[in-house]
């Protein structure tokens, strides 16, 4: 007789893996013991070998993957430190286990070859998501699903019920205009109808596969192949479907001949990997409040950023998202993001010493700041307002010691100096977007043949950021021109000088003809260069311990892999997974604030 236990480590609440340790507790031919620590998981359970094995399989096939399962194990032990008691008796765990269908049921009612296919009401014993979904979805039979299929075909586009009651989703053969996105969907989104022809469409890791086959169906940001027939934006943001719905939709679609689809208003989760960890970009709580527990007692009990309002009684922090009407988020867009951020991301550490926060943002500023071994915390580097049109940018770079490259410039590419002139940004502009997005005119994005094929007549701003990025992923190899980021003295911090740096990309693009890969990978890998040198530089003044890597910048690939691969060596790394990258972080941390409330 041996005592064993399987492991589930995550860097967040996963509350399948707690649904799953509960329904294990009720199999009658295992003696077994359950619990949970922090975000660890474990089943323990005492048998003779081959009776263990037969769990063991059991344990695989049940516990799918999650974005947020860091190591699985299976060890020997001694005794048992679980109980017969439930997991969902914990106030601790929640009760929107995220996921309407599993491996046990997909199979019946989403396989075109199943006698129930089609059956998206079909009830299932494993992960009873039939007691989940919407009346809206289980009203529709195979035939209403062929049915809207041909309305597709036909119209071009249709809408679905949304699986959480919101703005109905819709799904398009076509790019889906953008006065229908909403504004957290910046890019096309696709869900993936035929899994098997995916690298015949985007360039794709395992760890990206992975991540999208995983219980959470997160968006992850993909790289159509060179010279798709299709494709033409530089960068997508792709999915498997989420609801059941969808699913036998996209199988009717798949026998069709069809890969994907473009989709708006889906509430699947946009994930981002960061320091080798899948994070969230920014949280969709949907109705069940997020709860984190914690020891340190907040100097407020409630604050908002955004959406996300934070509450703490007894030791837990609740988070809830409210609705966003007119596309406008509410609540006070904050000066300190960065120290909220900070703040979060130690509240498991009873205290925020000797560590730093690189917060870089598309909505609140981006800002370095630092935190001392008395939890002074300083502002170390705030990100430059940026002119928003391309007259105002010529301006200042005529006003620099930029003037005799720019004019070399407008020489030799006249079309894109044009193009420069007529440049018109969308605020805000205090981001290290739009400081890519006016890069990508100086790299040609707009003129560029075969490299876009936009309907707008001018790309968007994130349109021109992805340009930069898509570019950057493409180059091959780590060499690259080495881009100047020089630090100037603001009013408060440090800023940056973003003529001098618009002037090192005019003087390479001058110089090396055809290499915009090699320059745009040389923009981000410089860019974390001159981030690590800031770092070093602050470690010798205060002793770093640990660097906080958060904002919503990091969902870029390519600017995430940089600023880690120079960073870790030196530090630790947090990306505080636990909460997200740019959401609820923010509302937690200003619970800690030391600044008296409005």
């Amino acid at each position: 007789m041996k005592k064993i236990r399987f492991e589930f480590n995550c860097t967040r609440d996963v509350p399948f893996y707690a649904h799953l340790c509960d329904q294990y507790l009720l199999k009658p031919d295992y003696d077994i013991a359950i619990g949970r620590e922090e975000n660890r998981y474990y089943l323990e359970a005492e048998g003779e070998q081959g009776k263990l094995e037969k769990l063991a399989d059991e344990v695989a096939n049940d516990f799918l993957l999650s974005v947020c399962l860091t190591k699985p194990d299976i060890k020997l032990v001694d005794d048992f430190r679980g109980s017969k008691t439930p997991l969902k008796n914990n106030n601790l765990i929640s009760t929107n286990l995220g996921l309407e269908y599993c491996q046990h049921c997909q199979p019946k009612f989403a396989d075109n070859q199943s006698a129930q296919f089609g059956e998206i009401d079909l009830a299932c014993p494993c992960c009873q998501s039939h007691l989940r979904i919407t009346d809206a979805e289980k009203s529709f039979s195979l035939e209403d699903v062929k049915a809207l299929t041909a309305k597709l075909n036909s119209q071009g586009y249709i809408e679905l019920p949304s699986p959480s009651n919101t703005l109905p989703i819709i799904v398009s053969f076509q790019p889906i205009n953008n006065k229908v996105l909403n504004s957290s969907q910046q890019r096309q989104h696709l869900v993936i109808c035929n899994p098997n022809n995916l690298n015949a469409h985007f360039s794709l890791t395992g760890s990206q596969i992975l991540g999208l086959s995983s219980i959470e169906k997160p968006f992850i940001s993909a790289k159509p192949i060179a010279k798709h027939p299709r494709l033409h934006n530089a960068l997508y943001e792709i999915c498997f479907a989420k609801s059941r719905l969808l699913l036998v939709l996209c199988e009717v679609l798949r026998q069709q001949g069809v890969d994907y689809l473009y989709i708006a208003h889906s509430d699947n989760p946009h994930f981002a990997m960061v320091n080798g960890q899948w994070c969230e970009v920014m949280s969709q709580l949907g109705t069940a409040p997020l709860l984190i527990p914690t020891t340190q007692t907040p100097l407020h009990d409630d604050a908002q950023t955004g959406p996300y309002i934070a509450k703490w009684q007894k030791n837990i922090i609740s988070v809830i998202q409210e609705p966003i009407f007119n596309h406008q988020p509410l609540g006070q867009a904050p000066d300190n993001a960065a120290t909220c951020a900070l703040l979060a991301a130690h509240i498991r550490n009873k205290h925020a010493k000797n560590t730093a926060a690189i917060y870089l943002s598309d909505q609140y500023k981006s800002q370095i700041v630092t935190s001392d071994k008395q939890q002074k915390i300083e502002l170390f580097f705030e990100f430059p307002e940026l002119p928003d049109n391309g007259y105002e940018i010529v301006h200042q770079l005529s006003d620099s010691p930029q003037k005799i490259l720019l004019e070399k410039f407008k020489a030799q590419y006249p079309e894109d100096y044009i193009q420069l002139l007529s440049l018109k940004l969308a605020a805000p502009c205090n981001n290290i977007q739009t400081l890519w997005a006016i890069v990508a005119i100086i790299l040609g994005a707009e003129t560029s043949k075969g490299d876009t094929k936009e309907a707008a007549t001018q790309l968007t701003k994130t349109a021109l950021c992805d340009f930069v990025i898509a570019k950057a992923m493409a180059h091959k190899g780590s060499n690259a021109p080495r881009i100047d980021f020089p630090l100037t003295k603001g009013e408060a911090a440090r800023s940056l000088n973003w003529c001098k740096t618009l002037g090192s990309i005019i003087s390479f693009r001058l110089a090396e003809e055809g290499y915009l890969e090699k320059l745009a990978f040389g923009l981000h890998d410089s860019f974390a260069d001159y981030i690590a040198n800031w770092i070093e530089h602050l470690d010798q003044n205060i002793g770093l311990k640990s660097i906080v890597l958060a904002g919503n910048e990091f969902s870029n690939p390519m600017l995430a892999e940089r600023v880690a691969l120079r960073l870790v060596k030196n530090f630790t790394l947090n990306t505080n997974p636990a909460m997200d990258l740019d959401g609820v972080n923010l509302a937690v941390g200003g619970l800690y604030l030391k600044q008296r409330r409005r």
